[in-house]
């Protein structure tokens, strides 16, 4: 099988000059009186090796600052390694944040030709492409517009859209497939599967582990700049937490103030550092009354009480519902609380209302965590500590199995009824 990358034990480190002087004068008196700044080494990659076969798709997962978005841009030629090798096979193309390589002054078609002639296209190749990149990021009536005027979403489609249309052999995407609206996402998943299927290479980062899942035939894992595995999904997902399960233990064995007392968990597991806990969860029906069941398809609020145990000025919360068999129903994320809520006090109460929970009656759990915003590690997380009991509502039917609630509804064409119709028919 061809190989697409190869990756040789590639370091790559940055220097990182200390009290570094600000002005001419205060260069002088440092070098008068000795004071020199000094310099320190910031290892992003080390001994990094893998290989990725041509039509194969891998996903780089780790937390902030394991090296991903760093290793990306190497493997884009974005740089070079400190020491190592890296080898390509083919035209590569990345899209390694949003809106790089566009220009705010230029129109959307001035941007998409200037794109095209950067990756080594030529002219005549970018016209016979360039309605179709703009059809496909649905931007026909602001194509002759400048890209300031455009908002994020609309720089997403135009990004997304010019990087796939140039038809590359090995395209890596850097976390921007999180961002914009759900349909045009669900778009740009088709596309890549439909680039998959053309023999050609995805590599990929994402916190949206789902997505991972999803995309991608093999998963590697960084962790300070090393490469922990590379295997399937599955086993990668699993490393994936193992590892932050192991820095929130390192993390809550450093911290000298004595963790609270423990709330008791009668039920379901229980981790993360305390230094913001959830102290309470309740459920409340859809007349706001507290309630440990709710009708299938009713209304759900589900309230969190949580303790902050020091000053923390951002926090990012999960909010999931899932089956006994361990199924996610539903999750939702909160990046930042001080965006969504502003800055937390040290106590507080936050209510997520669902109009409606389309689910089978059954046992499910509220699932809740409280991570730091880069998601290193965990303040609190509850697993399966509080249980849902979804009952049978008027209406709901007996005869359908599963987890979402979808009342199917039946007809026939009398016109196609009899067999001997529709042979007749199709004579």
């Amino acid at each position: 099988m061809t190989v697409s990358l190869r990756v040789e034990s590639v370091s790559k480190y940055f220097k990182i000059e200390r009290n570094r002087p600000l002005t001419l004068k205060e260069s002088m008196i440092r070098y008068l009186t000795g004071s020199y700044s000094t310099q320190g080494i910031l290892w992003a990659l080390s001994d990094v090796t893998f290989s990725v076969e041509q039509g194969r798709a891998l996903g780089i997962i780790g937390h902030n600052g394991a090296g991903k978005s760093t290793l990306l841009r190497l493997l884009c030629g974005l740089g070079r390694p400190s020491s190592g090798l890296i080898h390509r096979a083919g035209y590569v193309s990345g899209l390694l944040e949003l809106g790089s390589g566009l220009h705010p002054d230029m129109t959307g078609r001035e941007n998409v030709m200037t794109a095209g002639i950067l990756n080594g296209l030529t002219k005549r190749q970018v016209l016979s492409r360039r309605d179709e990149i703009i059809s496909f990021a649905e931007l026909e009536e602001f194509a002759d517009q400048p890209l300031r005027t455009y908002s994020t979403g609309m720089y997403l489609r135009l990004a997304f859209s010019t990087a796939i249309h140039f038809d590359p052999d090995v395209l890596m995407i850097d976390e921007v497939m999180a961002v914009g609206d759900l349909r045009f996402q669900q778009k740009c998943m088709e596309r890549l599967k439909g680039f998959r299927k053309g023999g050609k290479t995805l590599v990929l980062i994402s916190h949206d582990l789902d997505q991972i899942r999803s995309l991608c035939d093999e998963v590697l894992v960084l962790e300070e700049g090393r490469v922990v595995t590379q295997s399937d999904p599955e086993a990668a997902v699993q490393c994936y937490h193992n590892l932050m399960r192991q820095r929130t233990e390192r993390r809550a064995a450093q911290l000298c103030t004595p963790a609270p007392p423990s709330l008791s968990v009668e039920q379901g597991s229980r981790m993360g550092t305390q230094e913001a806990s959830i102290s309470a969860v309740h459920l409340f029906d859809g007349h706001d009354r507290p309630t440990d069941f709710v009708y299938s398809g009713a209304a759900l609020t589900i309230e969190l009480e949580y303790v902050l145990r020091k000053p923390i000025l951002d926090l990012s919360l999960s909010l999931g519902i899932y089956s006994e068999a361990n199924i996610k129903c539903f999750e939702t994320t909160v990046p930042s609380t001080q965006a969504v809520f502003g800055r937390l006090t040290e106590k507080g109460t936050l209510r997520c209302l669902l109009p409606e929970l389309p689910v089978l009656p059954g046992h499910y759990f509220i699932v809740v965590g409280l991570c730091p915003p880069d998601w290193s590690y965990v303040y609190d997380y509850h697993w399966q500590m509080h249980p849902l009991h979804i009952v049978k509502g008027n209406g709901t039917p007996s005869d359908i199995s599963g987890v979402v609630l979808v009342q199917p509804a039946w007809s026939i064409d009398p016109g196609n009824s009899n067999p001997k119709n529709r042979e007749a028919g199709g004579g």
